[in-house]
């Protein structure tokens, strides 16, 4: 069976992916890796700011799928009048055709925001025919996918929180890992993400959100910095928060 035709974006821009995830060329050894750089190539996809109708890109049909390189955006999922979203950042596979929605077993919808302006890899039929020749290249865009998995996981248990400022605290210590600088107040998350957009992420509602951060300030837990970056001090809290902390207003 012969492969498709590559997708091609409207200027056929390209990167050498290599260059781009240091991810994925640690993962191939030294000798390997000027080789693969050369030949590991993949399409360039411009997604601006606003509403992305994912699933009806021609994109969405990318065998692999998509690699994030830059930019941030929110894929949200509504059930039976409930919506919660996940956010996606840089080094994220995306297969947006697999989206089931109306198909499912439970009927639901996906929309995708594209938060700040984003460029994604088009993983083709192409691509996955060059990046083959590379097994430890393939298992580590594997591990990727696994990766959300987990991260989605983790997340599920973040929503199961009682209180606001528990999810809230939670998940910024989550964001933090991935995106995170350490500073001398603190680490700081500078990811633009406004009180709804919070709220979306760790199930609540945006007033709740709102009072759950005025609380955190308080404490001195989270807080927007000068430049408007979150900002969290202290350490990070275990498995379990403290009971005793101030509740914050519930969803």
């Amino acid at each position: 069976m012969s492969l498709r035709a590559p997708i091609r974006t409207v200027d056929h821009r390209f990167v050498h992916l290599l260059d781009h995830d240091a991810g994925l060329r640690r993962a191939l050894p030294e000798p390997e890796r000027m080789r693969a750089r050369q030949h590991a190539v993949a399409a360039v996809a411009d997604l601006p700011p606003g509403p992305w109708e994912a699933h009806a890109s021609p994109l969405a049909r990318a065998e692999l799928g998509l690699l994030v390189l830059d930019g941030l955006a929110i894929r949200d999922v509504t059930v039976s009048g409930a919506t919660c979203g996940e956010l996606i950042g840089p080094c994220t596979l995306l297969r947006p055709g697999d989206d089931r929605g109306a198909d499912a077993p439970m009927r639901h919808d996906v929309n995708w925001q594209i938060l700040t302006p984003a460029r994604v890899a088009v993983l083709d039929a192409h691509f996955l025919q060059v990046a083959a020749h590379w097994p430890p290249l393939m298992t580590a865009l594997l591990s990727r996918a696994v990766e959300r998995v987990h991260d989605l996981a983790v997340l599920v248990s973040i929503h199961n929180l009682k209180r606001v400022d528990e999810r809230l605290l939670a998940y910024f210590w989550q964001l933090a890992d991935r995106y995170g600088r350490v500073t001398s107040d603190g680490v700081i998350v500078p990811l633009p993400l406004t009180h709804r957009q919070l709220a979306l992420l760790v199930g609540a509602q945006r007033p709740s959100v709102t009072s759950a951060l005025g609380v955190l300030a308080e404490r001195g837990e989270l807080r927007r910095d000068e430049h408007g970056q979150w900002l969290l001090a202290g350490e990070q809290p275990g498995t379990t928060l403290d009971d005793d902390r101030a509740v914050a207003t519930r969803p």
